[in-house]
C-alpha cells in the first residue's frame, strides 16, 4: 500500500517559529518532521479529550505559551 502525504500551510508568528526551529534543532530533526510529529501527538490528545475545551480545561492550561518556555527569546 502506497502512503501519500499531503501539504498543509499555517500562519504562525515569528516568535513561535523561532521556538519550533530551536526545539527541532535540539531534537536533531528537520522542522517539517518535528512539526509533523508534534501535530500527530496533539491530534491524538485532542481525540482522547473529545474537544478543544476538554483538552485545555483538563490540563488547566490556556492556548497561550508559557512565559517560562525555555525556547522563548529574551526581550
Amino acid at each position: 500500500m502506497i502512503q501519500t502525504k499531503d501539504f498543509i500551510s499555517i500562519r504562525i508568528d515569528s516568535e513561535l517559529k523561532g521556538e519550533l526551529v530551536q526545539a527541532s534543532d535540539l531534537e536533531r530533526r528537520s522542522l517539517s518532521n518535528f512539526c509533523r510529529l508534534l501535530l500527530e501527538y496533539a491530534w491524538g490528545e485532542y481525540l482522547k479529550a473529545g474537544s478543544m475545551r476538554n483538552l485545555l480545561d483538563g490540563r488547566n492550561t490556556s492556548p497561550k505559551r508559557s512565559e517560562e518556555w525555555r525556547f522563548k527569546q529574551e526581550q
